[in-house]
């Protein structure tokens, strides 16, 4: 980037033109596109994330429960208790990252750290030897996590860090939000096709994402992908240059983080979202299955879903240039909520006929809509957080993009860890069971008020603190002019000649 090139001056009077000079080259920087190129290669890395991602959160509850046959409380708890790990693991990774100094960059090495680390626990986690426990569980799905912090963390600073633009930003988010979508239907479609190909125990096997079969091919796939993904990354994107900044100490770079309002709201609308994604992820398939009765139809619903996001995700990056991004993100809010409240509907007033298809027809309505406004909170949340670094940035006076994304991921992942550790144990205890063709009342109630009812409510309370977020396209231009100003005197100071 030529943002930041040097001030060129002397103590005759030419120090001003420099950093008038200078001043122009930022404005320009500021505003320059990423190219096309660079801007797939590093947003393509996030496929094998949302590969090994989206059976993390969806299929292995089911598959270590149902198919493994664990008891699905413990299973539950095992889940939240490896996630609480990421409380020590990723604001660590993200000081460190940013601190890092390297021939290869500040967050190369992490990232290369990371990838073996992953790729084992993946294949280790998806396709297990028999018998499997508990402890097992534990241990891999603890590894595949701190493998996320260790790739995650530095990948989003590295993308925050790729244009100082308030939009621009948002066109990388969304490329990024665009690659991840199609990992994740990836991730669905792969072990279909690759059961079918191989040759799955029944035809019941070939659309089941939990068979033994079906997370085999995840696995192995995973052991390809990613590697290559992250090798594109590193050959095709060079890290921004590091910026001349002071340095602050941990407990007064926290202190920074609690008086930063707008990273506040993003913190708390987080915590909301995070806890309403979780409930309803863990008990997805077991609501599909067992509620709704759509058995292999569940699976078109998943892909109608993640296709909706993908065709999306273009008209969120120009909403949020058009409207703003938390106005944008609040528009995508409010028709996800409208379309999922109708969910009891479907379950009370349809299901009990008897009549399938006018199930799948509703829910297949229901499922495009949230589709469609699904990819809107990692578009324009992610790059509103880039925003915010540059208010945390202006205050320090040092650069802190991996801190400030470790600290949201790690909260985040608090609340999603709490959320799968809620959903299956609340179900169990109601007497839902996984293994049962016939379940109790109790224990349907039980999933409904998981799926829909609980993260209806936490979601509403999300979009409320999001609504008068204040970091707005002209005050995110002000901070930033500033900050470059401030940078800019520096560098002229610093390359003055000692009288």
């Amino acid at each position: 980037m030529n943002m930041l090139r040097s001030c060129r001056g002397s103590a005759d009077g030419r120090g001003e033109i420099g950093l008038a000079q200078s001043q122009e080259r930022v404005q320009e920087g500021s505003h320059e596109r990423v190219p096309l190129r660079r801007l797939i290669a590093y947003a393509q890395m996030v496929v094998p994330l949302a590969v090994i991602g989206l059976p993390i959160a969806i299929y292995i509850p089911p598959f270590y429960s149902g198919t493994l046959g664990l008891d699905l409380a413990a299973v539950g708890l095992v889940l939240m208790l490896a996630r609480f790990s990421d409380v020590i693991t990723d604001p660590l990774i993200g000081r460190l990252s940013d601190r890092t100094r390297s021939r290869f960059g500040r967050r190369r090495p992490w990232i290369l750290a990371g990838v073996p680390l992953m790729v084992m626990s993946a294949y280790m986690l998806f396709v297990p030897s028999e018998p499997v426990s508990l402890i097992y569980l534990l241990l891999w799905i603890s590894l595949i996590y701190l493998g996320f912090t260790l790739i995650g963390i530095p990948f989003g600073a590295w993308g925050a860090e790729l244009s100082l633009d308030y939009h621009e930003r948002s066109r990388v988010t969304g490329a990024r939000e665009i690659f991840l979508l199609l990992g994740l239907l990836l991730a669905i479609t792969a072990p279909i096709v690759g059961v079918s190909l191989l040759g799955g125990e029944s035809e019941a096997d070939k659309l089941n994402s939990a068979s033994r079969e079906a997370m085999s091919v995840l696995g192995w796939l995973t052991v390809g992908l990613l590697p290559l993904c992250a090798f594109i990354l590193f050959a095709c994107v060079p890290e921004p240059k590091e910026r001349g900044e002071q340095t602050i100490s941990m407990r007064e770079g926290i202190k920074a983080i609690s008086r930063n309002g707008p990273f506040r709201r993003i913190l708390f609308s987080s915590m909301l979202g995070a806890l309403a994604g979780s409930l309803n992820a863990a008990v997805a398939i077991l609501f599909f299955d067992h509620v709704l009765k759509l058995g292999e139809a569940g699976f078109v619903l998943i892909l109608v879903l993640f296709g909706a996001a993908v065709a999306g995700a273009p008209l969120w990056v120009s909403l949020g240039k058009n409207l703003g991004k938390h106005r944008a993100l609040c528009v995508a809010a409010m028709f996800s909520l409208g379309a999922f409240a109708a969910v009891p509907f479907v379950v009370y007033m349809l299901v009990p006929t008897g009549n399938t298809n006018g199930v799948f027809v509703a829910m297949f309505i229901i499922t495009a809509v949230q589709g469609l406004a699904a990819g809107a909170t990692p578009i324009l949340g992610a790059s509103m957080l880039a925003d915010v670094v540059d208010l945390d940035t202006m205050r320090t006076g040092e650069h802190r993009t991996g801190l400030l994304f470790a600290f949201l991921g790690m909260v985040r992942k608090i609340f999603e860890a709490a959320g799968v550790g809620i959903a299956l144990p609340f179900i169990a205890f109601w007497g839902f069971d996984p293994q049962s063709g016939t379940q109790t009342d109790l224990g349907v109630l039980s999933i409904i008020l998981m799926y829909c009812l609980l993260p209806l409510a936490l979601w509403l309370g999300s979009l409320a603190i999001i609504w008068n977020f204040p970091l707005t396209a002209e005050r995110h231009a002000r901070i930033r002019a500033a900050y470059d100003r401030r940078l800019l005197r520096a560098n002229v100071r610093r390359q003055q000649p000692a009288d």
